[in-house]
């Protein structure tokens, strides 16, 4: 999870955590391109569009998938909107707007991993 607000980073990490998804947060597009480029295996991306200064989580997310082509990406959002999302957005990928409920972001992970 690659989300600058640290409050909503846990909240995600509850949320999914009360599925049995383990969740690492990483607060900035550097410490994702680390994480992304290194050798610990991400199952897949939930990333903010909007991460502060730098790079967006559209650019974070075109990063991952140049590592792993698969790789299943959900972007939150609570500024940006589906068509930005559907003209910057990595194909295959998953939007989810912000306020969101639980089931929401678990259906939207779900789908993106291909569980059921």
């Amino acid at each position: 999870m690659v989300e600058d607000d640290h409050g909503i980073c846990e909240l995600i990490s509850d949320m999914l955590g009360a599925e049995r998804f383990e969740v690492a947060c990483v607060a900035s597009d550097r410490e994702a391109y680390q994480r992304l480029g290194g050798a610990a295996a991400v199952d897949a991306l939930i990333v903010d569009v909007n991460l502060g200064p730098g790079t967006t989580g559209f650019d974070v997310a075109r990063f991952a998938r140049q590592r792993n082509a698969g790789l299943p990406v959900i972007y939150v959002s609570g500024q940006a909107s589906r068509d930005s999302f559907k003209a910057f957005g990595v194909p295959g990928s998953y939007f989810v707007a912000k306020p969101f409920t639980a089931d929401e972001l678990v259906d939207a992970v779900e789908l993106a991993i291909g569980e059921d």
